[in-house]
């Protein structure tokens, strides 16, 4: 599994960018003002928002604006653009295997180092096993055919890896009684999906709790969410991941991440441990 992706590369050095014109003091207006140089108002935004691939002689042309005469520096920044045009792993899976607004999420998962997870209808997807995730996706989308539902369920057992490097993340996943009394795939399948979420907890880095139908209203009652916390704030601040069936909110701003942390606080005390639940 590639480590970084390219989505977490175009963000990174597009803060990076938005740091070298701060330091000049230019506005994106200033930087703009010469049109001959090939960059627009709206591509300088959307390098520094990290939402568009950078190309070196776009560095260049920036580094030349900032007054950046280093050459270690400019080939670094160079570097870091030329990672930006790369393809993320999920690719080798064919096109659609994984929506594009998912594909930040699964550039940015492997990266993080605390995962918090709240679920409503189903077990977490770094959780599933493949038979749980194949009637998922195939209930999911009933249009679509078997390739297409092995291919996204490829992605998902793909994911899963991150456990398998070191250091393996940590994970924190509070499910809803109701995921888990919700047969999935069949009385078998759901079953084996259970001895697994068993056999998970027991992982030093893996947390499962329950929260029990008995709790009644409590403060995640809007939705699932996923937390994710970065070794490094700075390169990738904290995120909040909001998803629904055709689309996802990420949100990155210290009110909005610590608003989820406080949901999460909040409906733990009303838990119980997975092992010590019995459906």
């Amino acid at each position: 599994m590639s480590t970084v992706g390219p989505t977490v590369v175009r963000r990174q050095l597009g803060r990076r960018l938005r740091e070298l014109r701060n330091g000049t003091g230019m506005t994106v207006d200033e930087v703009t003002a010469d049109r001959y140089l090939g960059i627009s108002r709206a591509k300088l935004f959307r390098l520094e928002a990290g939402k568009h691939s950078v190309k070196p002689q776009d560095i260049s042309i920036l580094c030349g604006q900032y007054g950046i005469t280093a050459r270690e520096e400019v080939k670094t920044l160079q570097a870091l653009a030329l990672a930006t045009q790369e393809r993320s792993w999920w690719h080798i899976y064919g096109e659609g295997a994984v929506p594009e607004w998912f594909s930040l999420f699964v550039d940015l998962e492997p990266m993080a180092s605390v995962h918090r997870h709240y679920e409503v209808e189903v077990v977490p997807g770094l959780l599933q096993t493949r038979d749980y995730a194949w009637a998922l996706f195939r209930a999911y989308n009933p249009e679509h055919d078997l390739d297409e539902i092995e291919r996204s369920v490829e992605v998902r057992m793909h994911r899963q890896k991150v456990f398998e490097h070191a250091p393996s993340p940590n994970l924190h996943a509070v499910i809803n009684e109701a995921a888990l009394l919700r047969t999935v795939g069949g009385d078998r399948v759901m079953a084996a999906q259970l001895a697994s979420l068993r056999e998970a907890a027991d992982r030093p880095e893996v947390t499962i709790d329950v929260l029990p139908l008995s709790a009644g209203a409590h403060a995640a009652m809007n939705g699932a969410f996923v937390r994710l916390d970065f070794p490094d704030p700075t390169e990738d601040p904290s995120m909040a991941y909001i998803e629904t069936a055709c689309s996802a909110a990420y949100l990155e701003k210290p009110t909005e991440t610590s608003r989820y942390d406080s949901i999460f606080d909040w409906i733990l005390p009303r838990t119980v441990p997975l092992h010590n639940y019995s459906p």
